[in-house]
């Protein structure tokens, strides 16, 4: 394949992910080893946002198929599922989906149909990778904005739903429909029914997150136009690298940035950033974002402290010290001397500047009391976890952070591309039962060599699609279904939050003895239990389980609402 970049285009875009390939590709497919799914009596049916559903109607796991939308979801939520059109038999041309304002009867309030958005479900294509997979071939994950769609004959094509609730949605049960037409189809109206509550989930998120965003990968898949200045070409990529950022925000996923805090374009962009959401990014211009391109010898390090205290005064003064952090080191052998060297230096310039470093394994304080003294988070990687060394790190009041990476071959939950949807949403409860603060991914956009559409096996490690969660559309990022999961599972963290603050005013207000039964109820609710999360390696894979979890706590949450005194 020629590694000159290009953009697909979308009717290229559609054709793959309508599976056409070659004679000789065809015969060398191997048949999926996928859940057989249960048979589907119906041409259009509802499916999980938690189902991966491939072009011939299986799925990776047992599917939550029905004839119905049922949701639940807080003011400011957004809540996703699947319409799946069954063309095994024939094709339907130009399918079209279309939601009714939702209206609830009792009240006559309503949610307008503007707040629906629908998105067809794409096929990139994998290669046999050296970890374990159910399926090699075609995977559904890309989330693609058309004005219609044609399905092919002999395939099953779910589109991806969403409804945004506004955070001024008065509580009640909406209901109204979602149709389905196209123009050999007799239009289907599907009934949705929507539980709203009274309480809405906060802009910004309680876990910090850090997902890095290389903005000089962006002109491998939006090259120069052949009548387009370089100014003009420049202006466009900076232009798609702040969609790319501002989506990534939206998905609660911020982004690293490492900001010059003396610089004022950069600073009038965090003050941009934070009305999505933005409460946590990075500083400087060295350290582990930057293969940790520290100055080698004592005096040029001892130099870097002047930079350091201006950053953490103007951080100070912009009231931005708080959300920031230096990624001061990443991997290698946890001993390194040059990493306590360069630690003391960031807090002799300025106390409150903080220290990131992420690691394979866990410090002992006791065996090098004074090499990580000045470290103030650290991220370990999920396969590396050790519960007693976390805890060690903790009494020292050190902030644990964890991070995945490629794929180990073990059962951590991963955001490589080739995994049950479940594993991007079951990160952020993974997060809540070991009290990890925040959650670190190492790339959404790097698609340097291969156009991804093509070719999902970005690194030279045989991983498809790690450190690929956003596509490069034709004109801007196009979302995943990975990306719209973990969003979902940040939210679930969110609901987890209220709750516990919920509790915090149970306790503060001295009526845990008068609400005994909801107090006990909610701590049970808050308890990541075996059937939810065993352990790092082990997690439900049943959907509805889950989900079923993250009702019963927004059902809490407004219960608890309604006693006398928590209002």
């Amino acid at each position: 394949m020629s590694n000159q970049p290009f953009i697909l285009s979308l009717s290229a875009l559609l054709i793959l992910s309508l599976g056409f390939k070659t004679a000789q590709e065809i015969h060398h497919m191997r048949a999926p080893q996928l859940y057989a799914a249960t048979s589907i009596s119906k041409q259009i049916f509802v499916a999980s946002s938690l189902d991966r559903i491939f072009l011939n109607g299986k799925t990776l796991q047992k599917p939550s198929f029905s004839s119905t939308v049922v949701l639940s979801a807080a003011q400011n939520d957004y809540e996703d599922f699947q319409i799946v059109v069954d063309a095994r038999s024939k094709a339907e041309p130009d399918i079209v989906l279309e939601g009714s304002d939702l209206r609830d009867v009792k009240t006559g309030s309503n949610i307008s149909k503007d707040h629906w958005s629908w998105r067809v479900v794409g096929y990139v294509p994998t290669q046999k990778p050296y970890y374990a997979v159910k399926y090699v071939g075609l995977w559904p994950d890309p989330l693609i904005t058309v004005d219609a769609f044609d399905v092919k004959a002999g395939t099953v094509q779910p589109f991806w739903v969403t409804l945004y609730v506004p955070p001024d949605t008065p509580a009640g049960l909406y209901k109204g429909t979602i149709e389905v037409k196209g123009s050999h189809l007799a239009a289907q109206k599907i009934p949705v029914q929507l539980q709203v509550y009274a309480f809405s989930l906060p802009p910004e998120s309680h876990l910090k997150t850090a997902f890095d965003f290389y903005g000089q990968l962006t002109k491998f898949r939006y090259p120069q136009g052949p009548a387009e200045s370089n100014e003009t070409w420049h202006a466009r990529l900076d232009g798609l690298n702040d969609q790319f950022i501002i989506n990534m925000i939206k998905h609660r996923m911020n982004p690293v940035l490492n900001i010059d805090p003396t610089n004022q374009s950069d600073l009038a962009n965090i003050d941009r950033y934070r009305v999505y959401g933005l409460n946590n990014f990075a500083i400087g211009k060295n350290g582990g974002t930057f293969d940790n391109n520290w100055p080698r010898d004592d005096a040029s390090i001892e130099n870097l402290k002047t930079t350091y205290q201006t950053y953490g005064e103007d951080l100070k003064i912009n009231g931005l010290l708080q959300d920031t952090y230096i990624y001061t080191w990443d991997e290698g052998d946890i001993g390194n001397p040059q990493v306590p060297k360069i630690a003391a230096m960031i807090h002799q310039a300025y106390p409150g500047l903080k220290n990131m470093v992420c690691y394979h394994g866990f410090w002992d304080p006791s065996q090098n009391p004074d090499w990580g003294r000045d470290l103030d988070i650290w991220t370990f990687q999920i396969d590396n976890f050790d519960e007693a060394g976390m805890h060690r790190l903790q009494k020292t009041g050190m902030e644990m952070w964890m991070y995945i990476s490629g794929p180990s071959g073990k059962t951590s939950p991963n955001l490589a591309l080739d995994f049950d949807a479940i594993d991007a949403r079951i990160i952020p409860w993974i997060c809540w039962k070991y009290d990890i603060k925040g959650f670190l991914y190492w790339c959404v956009n790097y698609w340097p060599d291969e156009d991804p559409f093509k070719n999902t096996r970005n690194t030279k490690w045989e991983q498809n699609g790690n450190g690929l969660l956003f596509y490069p559309g034709q004109d801007g990022p196009v979302d995943s279904i990975r990306t719209e999961n973990f969003r979902d599972g940040m939210q679930d963290y969110e609901l987890i939050q209220l709750l516990l603050d919920k509790l915090r005013v149970i306790r503060s207000k001295n009526l845990e003895g008068k609400y005994k039964a909801e107090f006990s109820q909610s701590i049970q609710l808050l308890t990541m239990d075996d059937t939810l999360i065993k352990d790092m390696w082990q997690f439900t894979k049943d959907g509805e389980i889950l989900k079923s979890r993250r009702d019963a706590i927004a059902a809490q949450i407004d219960k608890l609402n309604h006693l006398e005194g928590l209002q």
